[in-house]
């Protein structure tokens, strides 16, 4: 399945995205609950899309998850996840913000996992189950920030560095998609997801024996290479298989 967050009419709805250009209504979020068709569709072409899912109770990130993207660092031992705010989300098409004083920003391109219900020392084994879908993501970093500050809290949780979308698919492999980064068109990232450091399954079941995950949680699942640089002006593209492109212009805050 493959879900899409979309306005219409200055209202805010959900829907299913049948043949690639007709969005299904649904009666609410899809995410953790049932709902029902309304009976209405949309051109795809005709509605703007929106982060497919804006309010989660937190995020988690993974560092160093790729080993293209290690540089040197020791290779971890065990995932290493950090708090990204939900109130860095934007969707497709909403300018990414850098401010006069952040510095070097970059892109990264990441698949994003989105629990669909309440997981607390699940298995590795049973992690996927706790998983709605997924969609891609661009965890935006402030690079200067990052190694000045003693936390990451604004170099990823900057207001609008979390784009996301533009669709929430169901039922793809997590180890198995293309993730591509693109500045003003150019190819910057390009990496497979069985990559990874740590596989879904096993970063789902290492940080639910701390802290329980909820429905609608996010897990950013790392980035990889050498991440490129984004400057006002210019525009990012993430592009993963299955799901879809994420699109952001970059513009002055």
């Amino acid at each position: 399945m493959k879900f899409v967050r979309f306005e219409n009419g200055g209202s805010a709805m959900y829907g299913i995205v049948k043949d690639d250009n007709t969005v299904v209504e649904i009666s609410n979020s899809p995410i953790g609950q049932s709902y029902e068709k309304t009976g209405n569709s949309y051109d795809l072409a005709d509605v703007k899309i929106l982060a497919p899912n804006p309010n989660p109770i937190k995020m988690l990130c993974l560092a160093r998850n790729y080993r293209s993207h290690l540089h040197g660092v020791a290779e971890p031992t065990r995932p290493e996840p950090f708090y990204k705010t939900p109130t860095a989300i934007i969707g497709p098409g909403d300018p990414i913000k850098v401010t006069a004083d952040s510095g070097l920003v970059v892109c990264e391109s990441e698949l994003v996992v989105i629990m669909g219900k309440r997981a607390k020392n699940v298995s590795e084994e049973d992690a996927l189950d706790y998983v709605f879908g997924y969609t891609a993501g661009n965890d935006v970093s402030a690079r200067e920030w990052q190694s000045d500050d003693t936390q990451w809290w604004r170099a990823k949780s900057a207001d609008t560095f979390g784009p996301t979308g533009p669709f929430i698919v169901t039922d793809i492999d997590p180890q198995d998609v293309n993730i591509r980064g693109l500045v003003n068109g150019v190819e910057g990232q390009k990496c497979h997801s069985s990559e990874m450091i740590f596989d879904v399954r096993q970063s789902i079941s290492f940080i639910s024996r701390y802290v329980t995950l909820e429905c609608g949680d996010m897990l950013w699942t790392g980035t990889s290479g050498t991440t490129p640089p984004i400057n006002v002006g210019g525009d990012v593209t993430v592009e993963i298989d299955k799901i879809g492109v994420l699109h952001n212009p970059v513009e002055a805050a």
